[in-house]
């Protein structure tokens, strides 16, 4: 059996790692009060991923923009710069995962092994 590692800090942290596939990621809650606009952001080498758990959410990626509601998934590709912000009148909360997409590749790559 492979060793793994999963943490959790209070609403944030969440490092994995799994000496089979080389697979980590963080995730993180975030909380956005109304009005505001998260700092814009790029990860060169990682994918980000979101998930608008409560309120209304305007999400600008690459240079477009979209408002997103609860439920809804969002993915921002490596490299692409984005940010958000609170565009409702009740604060959000936000899922965020950053996953290294080759990580994620080699992880697809072994997973029928381990439904054999």
């Amino acid at each position: 059996m492979g060793k793994r590692a999963f943490v959790i800090a209070d609403n944030r942290a969440a490092i994995v790692a799994n000496d089979n596939s080389d697979f980590r990621y963080r995730a993180a809650v975030h909380h956005i009060p109304v009005g505001v606009q998260a700092q814009a952001s790029v990860h060169a080498t990682a994918e980000t991923q979101f998930v608008v758990e409560d309120g209304l959410v305007e999400f600008m990626i690459g240079g477009m923009s979209g408002i997103v509601m609860p439920g809804d998934f969002v993915r921002v590709p490596q490299g692409v710069p984005y940010a958000y912000r609170n565009a409702g009148d009740s604060a959000a909360r936000l899922l965020c995962k950053t996953v290294s997409p080759l990580a994620m590749r080699r992880a697809v790559r072994i997973s029928p092994s381990f439904a054999a």
